[in-house]
């Protein structure tokens, strides 16, 4: 199954997010494949092979291979999303709630309509436009590896994220693309395969009109 822009992606499609007047391009090819870094991009001693993303939990999501409890919560001024799901590859049973309430979901496998309907649900463009500025941090001096960690069910590496904390030349690219004052600070645990399973995350994306788009991000990918 093909998905719009509301929906997963991970084959080899480009995501335009638009951020003000500035554009993110991320292009993801193949599980567990690096971004190609444009030129003038700068690989630190820190993270030049860091690995990171996000989009890859939507492939989890959308053919499960064991059992998981998945949870994504967003705040800000945009609102809050709490989206909270139990996935196996057979089922997953959904609680989501945003501005409108709560609601429930049963999504079965075997069903094409249910399943994809349940998807759906879990799909955000909001979380597609994060999992492409934490791509772009990948091999910058703002993404550290602090060391092993086992969370979730996983073993995992730690990286603090700290776009202000990064070097000249990475500090320069991130606020060319986001606009000076724009941020990313906080913490992304991933395996060897760099699909992320936690993450805690503050950022500021300053918006055409000067005005600054705050958000805190929360992800959990936590082995049953």
């Amino acid at each position: 199954m093909k998905w719009h822009i509301h929906g997963w992606t991970r084959r080899s499609v480009c995501l335009t997010i638009g951020l003000g007047s500035l554009m993110l391009f991320a292009c993801n090819s193949g599980s567990g494949s690096s971004r190609t870094r444009g030129e003038g991009a700068s690989e630190s001693a820190g993270g030049a092979d860091t690995h990171v993303e996000l989009l890859c939990v939507g492939d989890r999501i959308n053919n499960p291979t064991e059992p998981f409890h998945y949870s994504y919560k967003y705040s800000g001024a945009a609102g809050a999303i709490d989206n909270e799901a139990d996935i196996t590859p057979q089922a997953m049973d959904i609680t989501s709630k945003n501005s409108s309430g709560t609601h429930t979901y049963h999504g079965v496998h075997s069903d094409e309509n249910s399943w994809n309907a349940a998807v759906l649900d879990l799909s955000s463009l909001r979380f597609t436009g994060l999992s492409a500025r934490v791509d772009s941090l990948n091999g910058t001096s703002a993404l550290v590896p602090q060391g092993a960690e086992s969370v979730n069910g996983y073993n995992t590496t730690k990286y603090a994220i700290d776009t202000t904390r990064a070097n000249a030349s990475d500090k320069r690219q991130f606020e060319t693309m986001f606009g000076k004052g724009s941020f990313e600070k906080g913490t992304v645990w991933a395996p060897s395969d760099g699909c992320a399973v936690k993450l805690f995350l503050d950022e500021a994306i300053v918006q055409n009109d000067g005005s600054v788009d705050k958000g805190h991000y929360e992800l959990a990918v936590m082995k049953k």
